[in-house]
């Protein structure tokens, strides 16, 4: 599962996870919008319990952004 959407399951998660990892929810909104740091996704999936896994955030990390695609 993505963080963002593992986030909106239930409310706190994002504080808490905030003050997990010892930073903002502002942090934490651009990590489930951008992607999640190499040195937090180890922390992310141990305090999701592995329902985020390493596989999605390596993934989101890499993924190309839509945007830049160019039309055919």
């Amino acid at each position: 599962m993505h963080l963002k959407p593992w986030l909106n399951e239930k409310r706190g998660r994002a504080t808490a996870l905030a003050k997990h990892l010892g930073v903002s929810t502002g942090r934490i909104t651009q990590m489930a919008d951008d992607g999640v740091p190499d040195k937090f996704k180890l922390k992310v999936r141990d305090f999701s319990h592995g329902t985020v896994t390493l596989e999605e955030m390596v993934r989101a990390r890499t993924a190309p952004d839509d945007s830049t695609q160019q039309a055919a």
